[in-house]
């Protein structure tokens, strides 16, 4: 009877990913690379702020600068590099007057670094339209026309694209799959295009585009100045505003590495997932316990019920195998499917497991550091929760 009932309570489970994944792939909108005709193309602003970036600045910045959009203008914000992202930026400059390259202050209190820097960019705005990226991210020649083209047409205040995620190593084929899973499958992007519901808008700051007008009537990045996820809440603020937000698959023009080893993937993560899951304990304990339940009950069960059959057991036995097994196989199958979306190899399918336990483990550390007031560490600041 136990086996049963926990064969029912995957089943549930299960079935309730199986049902929010075919809502996100079906609300999850795709941005096409193809340029349409356009009369006018509004101006454009385009900010990266860039913290010891050296590894990624100058493919981001020659992809922005290759845009086919004729009325662009490019801010980077060097946020006090100590690396050589200062003397890349400066070789940039000097070979495109539409590159402007912000020195960024020393940071103050009660600011979070990215925020503070991308404020610091104010003064240089310019056009009806500002896309911020991240300094790891690069664009297709056609993202800003396509980016402009579909928010125009949609009558967006905020439009947030998800990029084309790069995984090469060994630790990212691991715990980046299960991260951006998780992610997925709390998504409700059904919701965030309701205007009932203005407190419910995620984006995503890794490539954001918002017209000039929404983001000065909430106050910008400086309204946002403490806040670690400063995406979502401006996406929040922008909607309480009045206007439509939408986070649309941006696959086709935009391309991102987060991470290169597990190090970064830990620290990257840890940053802010509590803080994602609401600083809630509850949502913590809940989060840890589907994942453990998706991704270790089906094949314990099933090894279970085989042995179960092995040892002589009854046809009641063989109908819970056979269960058993049919769950096992669909978590594979969903792992299968998050790997071919994200371009890795199927055989790290076997390694889900272990990208779970990553997961729980970053989760609760995360909620340690800040439930503790040790605060989070990033680009090597210490953010007080």
């Amino acid at each position: 009877m136990i086996t049963l009932g926990l064969l029912a309570g995957l089943a549930f489970l299960l079935g309730l990913i199986a049902w929010r994944a075919h809502e996100f792939l079906t609300a999850f909108e795709p941005v096409a690379a193809g340029a349409r005709p356009t009369p006018r193309l509004p101006q454009v602003t385009v900010v990266v702020p860039a913290r010891n970036e050296a590894e990624n600045i100058e493919r981001c910045v020659r992809s922005v600068l290759a845009q086919d959009y004729p009325a662009l203008r490019v801010v980077v914000v060097d946020d006090n590099s100590t690396d050589a992202t200062p003397a890349i930026l400066a070789a940039l400059a000097a070979s495109d007057p539409r590159l402007i390259v912000v020195r960024g202050r020393p940071l103050p209190s009660g600011w979070t670094g990215k925020n503070f820097a991308l404020a610091q960019a104010a003064p240089y705005l310019r056009g009806d339209w500002l896309l911020f990226i991240d300094a790891d991210t690069w664009l297709e020649p056609t993202a800003v026309r396509a980016a402009v083209q579909h928010a125009q047409e949609r009558h967006l205040g905020l439009l947030s694209l998800v990029p084309r995620q790069h995984l090469l190593s060994f630790w990212e084929r691991v715990l980046q799959p299960v991260v951006l899973l998780v992610i997925a499958l709390a998504l409700p992007l059904r919701r965030m295009a309701d205007p009932r519901r203005p407190d419910i808008a995620y984006a995503n700051g890794q490539f954001l585009l918002v017209r000039r007008a929404a983001y000065e009537k909430v106050g910008g990045h400086a309204a946002q100045r403490d806040a670690v996820v400063e995406d979502c809440a401006l996406a929040r603020a922008v909607k309480q505003a009045g206007y439509r937000v939408q986070l649309a698959d941006g696959r086709e023009v935009a391309h991102i590495r987060m991470y290169h080893d597990l190090r970064e993937l830990w620290e990257g993560w840890s940053k802010n997932s509590f803080l994602s899951a609401g600083r809630r304990l509850s949502n913590v304990a809940l989060l840890v316990l589907a994942v453990t339940a998706v991704f270790f009950g089906p094949p314990l069960l099933a090894v279970t019920e085989v042995r179960a059959l092995v040892g002589g057991g009854s046809v009641g036995t063989l109908l819970l195998t056979a269960v058993a097994l049919l769950q096992f196989a669909g978590v594979l199958y969903l792992g299968w499917r998050c790997l071919r979306e994200l371009g890795v190899p199927a055989r790290f399918t076997l390694a889900l497991p272990l990208g779970a336990l990553l997961f729980n483990a970053l989760l609760c550390y995360s909620a340690y550091r800040v439930l503790s007031g040790r605060g989070v560490a990033w680009k090597g600041r210490i953010y007080a929760p």
